[in-house]
């Protein structure tokens, strides 16, 4: 394996979807070789330097990578797929586990590419915490608001709850922030040719530059 991230192999995408069509041991043992060349060692490599690209952006804390097993945790889920068939990485910071903050991710699945920030697995006590920030925010949530409707890439986390969480006067514009069943901007999956050079480094900050003060707002709850 290089230890210069020089792109993704372009069989990336074909062996997830080779993958996803025969998850089950004895192919993963076949190929288990190629899996460490064409998606292990190269999601490794842009792990690493992604980190200290997001470790120079004077975000205030120190990142680290948590890059995503093969294997799938199968004991409570009906799927029985003993492998992902997609590979991701969350960027940690601070002591407690990655789960229970909100993180930059990037990931790529059969579909493509994709990457965002988020806390996608938030608890009522969070989404709590996280309103309590918004109502003593609203300017800035406002400003945040405004920043993400200017453009296209990210969107907002799409499951809402039924009751009503907006507190009475809240400003109109920003009251749906209240709804969200969870914390999470995420960009669509799309495979485009700089998956496969040194490109996809360059799009993946721009994101993240981007999402900046989404995090400096969010990574204390």
């Amino acid at each position: 394996m290089s230890n210069y991230f020089e792109g993704f192999p372009r069989e990336y995408i074909d062996f997830l979807w080779e993958l996803r069509m025969n998850n089950n041991t004895q192919w993963f043992a076949e190929n288990r070789e190629r899996y460490n060349a064409l998606v292990k060692d190269p999601m490794k490599l842009f792990s690493e330097e992604m980190t200290e690209r997001l470790n120079s952006m004077g975000m205030g804390v120190t990142f680290t990578a948590y890059i995503s097993r093969a294997n799938r945790d199968i004991r409570f889920s009906k799927d029985k797929s003993p492998y992902k068939d997609r590979r991701w990485v969350v960027f940690n910071f601070g002591e407690n586990r990655w789960q229970e903050k909100c993180c930059f991710y990037f990931e790529i699945a059969p579909e493509g590419y994709s990457c965002g920030m988020g806390l996608w697995n938030a608890g009522a006590t969070y989404m709590e915490r996280y309103r309590r920030k918004l109502s003593a925010k609203p300017a800035t949530v406002k400003k945040l608001d405004k920043k993400l409707k200017g453009q296209d890439i990210f969107v907002p986390e799409s499951r809402m709850y039924k009751k009503n969480f907006a507190p009475e006067g809240v400003n109109k514009e920003i009251a749906y922030w209240y709804q969200y069943r969870n914390l999470g901007f995420t960009s669509e999956y799309k495979i485009t040719d700089s998956l496969f050079d040194r490109r996809i480094l360059d799009e993946v900050q721009e994101g993240f530059e981007f999402l900046k003060p989404f995090f400096a707002f969010f990574k204390d709850i």
